[in-house]
Formats: structure tokens, C-alpha cells, sequence
């Protein structure tokens, strides 16, 4: 059987529609898209009358439709499908179209966040006015391995996850005073938190109060940690400050920006009165 008039070999169908080869032919082997006949010599063509429903097919996956769900729409094609499927289509871009501004909203705000803190003086002790903030908590174990550590975090992260939180800010810790200045940077810790702008539906939320804040920078890891805990505790009292516990150990710039713990920036801050 030569090429039946009208109709075209598959390397013709394929720059027709501006595709390769392969995906007509994988088309075919999911029953979504067929030739309209095959010659003796087994070559598929295709028809002028294809090109309508391939470019069906095109727009529909261009919508992230799968394969199987496009050939069960289109065996069963009409009007009222055609109307039911743009709709359910429509609402499926609306949530994607939310999400991605979601997700513009933290990438600027991480920015901001990282511009911030390379704008920061790491070695100074500051005195700076904090408005109120609002913090997810998850309660912590002991933290005497880092496989401890490593599951909090992994706990503090699902957490999250099942209450659908994002926050463009890392994960920070809790301290008490008493903890802070025995040394005890193993089992003192008593929260992990996420600091949101606003409050998640049904998750109960940690409220740090405004006020005037001292904090102080950490570089080197969070085994010398204590150093900048022992720089803040000496200041506030040097300046007869009263610290109003606990202490929020927030990390500026983490594994998105830095190598390694030991290049991490640490801010530790805490709410005093007087002084």
C-alpha cells in the first residue's frame, strides 16, 4: 500500500505539529493518539483530520493534563465534558496561581532576610526595639546526640508540613536564662519554633513580646555557641539589665548561603527591662 492521498508519514505529521517523531509514537502505544491507517510495510500516516485533535491533545497538555485523563476525555467528548473540564481545569490553575504567589512572597522575603543580615555588624552587641512576633512551637527532647537534633528538626519540619506553614525564616530555638548561664546548651533547649506573619488556622501560636531586645552574633558552630550566650549575659549585666527569658537563637544564614555549620551566623536575643 503506497501513501494514501491527503495523508502523511509520521515524520511529516510529527513537523506538521512540531514534535518528534517519538511522541506520536509513544501517543500511540498509550491509545491517546493513533494513526488513521498503516501501509503493508507497517509505516503509520495520518490524516489532515488529526491535526485538529492532536492540537486538542497539545493545549490539553499544556493545562498539565495527563495522558490517561486526556484519552478518557476525549472518548467521551462533547459540549457539557468539554465545559466540566475546563472548570475543574480553571480551578487547578487558580490554586497554582496562588501557590506561586505564596511562594514569590518568601523568596522575597528570604532576600530581604539575607540582605539584612549581611547589612548586620556580627561583632556587636546590640540594644534595638523588636515589634511583637508570632511563633510555631514544637517541644523539644533532650538534645544529647545529633541524632537527636536530627530528629526534632525532622519533627519540627512535618509539623509544619501537616498544618501547611511556610515562613520565609530558618528554624529557631529556645532557651531558658537558667539553662544559658549553667552552660547547659544539651538539654536546656526547651522549643524549636518557625516565626509566621500571621496565625495558622487550628495550630496554637507562641507570642514574643515587643520590647527593647539585646542580641549578640555567632560564627564558628553550635559547639561554641555558649560564647555569644556569655558575651550577652556580661553586657546586660554591665549595663544593669534585667534579662526576661528565655533566649530566641534565630540562624541568619544557613546551608542555602553558607557551607557548613561552623560558617553559619547565629543571632541570639533576648528581652530585657532597665539598664
Amino acid at each position: 500500500m503506497s501513501q494514501p492521498q491527503g495523508h502523511f508519514t509520521t515524520g511529516e505529521f510529527a513537523r506538521l505539529c512540531g514534535v518528534s517523531k517519538h511522541t506520536l509514537f509513544h501517543y500511540d502505544e498509550m491509545g491517546v493518539f493513533s494513526p488513521s491507517g498503516r501501509g503493508e510495510n507497517g509505516y503509520r500516516y495520518y490524516s489532515l483530520a488529526q491535526l485538529e485533535v492532536f492540537n486538542v491533545i497539545a493545549t490539553l497538555k499544556e493545562l498539565g493534563m495527563p495522558l490517561a485523563d486526556i484519552k478518557a476525555y476525549l472518548d467521551r467528548r462533547s459540549p457539557r465534558e468539554l465545559v466540566a473540564l475546563l472548570e475543574g481545569e480553571e480551578a487547578q490553575l487558580d490554586e497554582k496561581i496562588r501557590a506561586l504567589r505564596q511562594m514569590r512572597g518568601l523568596i522575597h522575603r528570604k532576600a530581604a532576610l539575607t540582605r539584612a543580615a549581611l547589612g548586620t555588624d556580627w561583632d556587636a552587641i546590640v540594644l534595638r526595639r523588636e515589634e511583637e512576633a508570632l511563633f510555631v512551637l514544637t517541644r523539644l527532647p533532650p538534645l544529647t546526640t545529633s541524632r537527636d537534633t536530627a530528629m526534632a528538626i525532622s519533627e519540627h519540619v512535618l509539623f509544619r508540613k501537616r498544618h501547611d506553614i511556610h515562613s520565609p525564616y530558618s528554624i529557631g530555638s529556645m532557651i531558658s536564662v537558667e539553662a544559658a548561664r549553667a552552660g547547659d546548651f544539651e538539654t536546656g533547649y526547651s522549643h524549636f519554633y518557625t516565626r509566621v506573619e500571621r496565625r495558622p488556622k487550628g495550630v496554637e501560636v507562641f507570642t514574643r513580646p515587643a520590647g527593647r531586645y539585646l542580641s549578640a552574633c555567632h560564627i564558628g558552630g553550635y559547639a561554641s555557641v555558649g560564647e555569644a550566650y556569655g558575651r550577652l549575659i556580661g553586657c546586660a549585666e554591665t549595663r544593669g539589665m534585667t534579662l526576661c527569658g528565655p533566649f530566641f537563637e534565630d540562624t541568619m544564614l544557613d546551608e542555602l548561603s553558607m557551607e557548613g555549620y561552623d560558617n553559619y551566623v547565629l543571632q541570639i536575643s533576648i528581652l530585657t527591662q532597665g539598664g
